[in-house]
């Protein structure tokens, strides 16, 4: 008990303190950046490796759908269980088992070549490794940050994340044109043991004390919370919606669009998926300067519509220029669009339910992604163009974002 009230009183001093002299956050912002930049490097080469190399742009769904299931499946344990031990440690042995992962397959490009059913089964292994640390990593800032900086803190830590989506992209699609795909694949390892090295070293002063709990119970206890909030229940039937008609379809169809449409090659599809980060980048940068406070729904929904529109204008580009100036402007109302309602439930939730909340808003999100896959690897099957799917999306979304403006209160006028 003396050591959990030790912890309490470093956690507070340290939450105190601004954020750049916050050991703890710097930490996690650290490890963030090498861990997202290692992702970034690893599925984007994963991708190219698919389409390019096998030559089966149509089954990308199929490795993506893989990855997703486990997720999907278990994310709401993930959170029960994020609530019940602390959170740093579920993120370093989730970072861990990312390691070994990698490096088999690493191993396994050395000695020969990797098939389409070898991506699917450790697409499956990734998941199951996702599920656990995005509910945990979902969740923990709110321990180390007061909640007056969270705003600041998001703003700071997806900044990052986009930041390595621009560079992550960038130079995978260099060093698969100069190396291997071997080189990529090392470089992530690298980049993922730098990012256990340092969730190691976060101290979080939490000692869930709900630890004596069974899972089922404490997994019901997370859907009747939400179920009581009728802007937590709603913000989870909108993000639901956007990952199926957006989400999805960008991430099989990104980089069929640059092959088929814009004919290029990986460097031109890093650009593209680059100027996707550095949009939402610039987003983050933004709300975190505006630290916004009122209205925040409402803004929120204009911003998802203008979203809608740049990523309809994505898919009206034949031009290289006029495509990545679409993306960034996607980036951008995509990244204003979530930050503010993200601070929102980080700083209302109960600190005890925030790994159960987190991970339903994450489940949510990647819910309905699995069919997304699986609806448009069908589409491209029967030989709908990739830009009719995308175009089809984007229109969804503004017609979307302009229903809950104007059939949901709930959402529009929360401050």
């Amino acid at each position: 008990m003396e050591n959990v009230r030790q912890s309490h009183i470093i956690a507070a001093s340290s939450k105190s303190t601004s954020l750049f002299r916050n050991s703890n956050f710097l930490y996690l912002w650290s490890a963030t950046l090498f861990s997202s930049f290692a992702l970034a490097l690893f599925t984007f080469s994963q991708t190219w490796y698919i389409v390019k190399t096998l030559n089966l742009q149509a089954s990308l769904g199929l490795v993506l759908l893989a990855s997703s299931v486990p997720r999907l499946v278990f994310m709401i344990v993930g959170g029960a269980v994020a609530d019940k031990f602390p959170k740093k440690n579920i993120m370093f042995i989730s970072n861990m088992i990312r390691i070994v992962l990698v490096s088999i397959l690493l191993l396994w490009l050395v000695a020969g070549d990797v098939t389409l059913y070898t991506l699917v089964i450790f697409a499956l292994c990734f998941g199951l490794a996702d599920a656990f640390f995005w509910s945990a990593d979902g969740s923990i800032l709110p321990e180390l940050v007061a909640k007056h900086r969270l705003t600041q803190a998001n703003s700071i830590t997806q900044m990052t994340n986009q930041s390595s989506l621009i560079l992550g992209p960038v130079l995978a699609g260099f060093l698969l044109k100069v190396t291997s795909y071997e080189a990529v694949f090392a470089l992530a390892i690298v980049l993922l043991i730098s990012a256990a090295f340092l969730v190691y070293h976060i101290k979080s002063g939490t000692q869930q004390e709900t630890r004596n709990g069974a899972i089922l119970t404490s997994i019901k206890e997370g859907i009747l919370y939400v179920k009581q909030s009728s802007f937590l229940t709603t913000l989870l039937i909108c993000s639901a919606f956007l990952n199926l008609f957006l989400i999805g379809p960008m991430q099989i169809g990104f980089p069929i669009f640059v092959k088929n449409v814009l004919q290029g090659d990986s460097v031109l599809f890093s650009y593209l998926e680059g100027s996707v980060g550095g949009g939402m980048a610039i987003g983050a940068i933004t709300v975190g300067l505006l630290n916004i406070q009122r209205r925040r729904g409402l803004f929120c929904i204009i911003m998802l519509f203008l979203s809608g529109i740049a990523f309809f204008f994505i898919t009206q580009s034949d031009i290289v220029w006029q495509a990545l100036l679409a993306s960034g402007l996607f980036g951008i109302a995509l990244a204003m669009a979530a930050l503010p309602l993200m601070a929102v439930i980080q700083s209302t939730v109960k600190e005890d339910m925030m790994g159960r909340v987190m991970s339903l808003m994450m489940l949510s999100s990647m819910g309905l992604i699995p069919l997304s896959y699986a609806a448009t690897s069908m589409l491209l099957t029967f030989g709908i163009p990739i830009v009719m799917i995308l175009k089809s999306g984007a229109v969804t979304i503004i017609l979307f974002a302009l229903f809950v403006a104007l059939r949901v209160p709930t959402v529009r006028r929360f401050d």
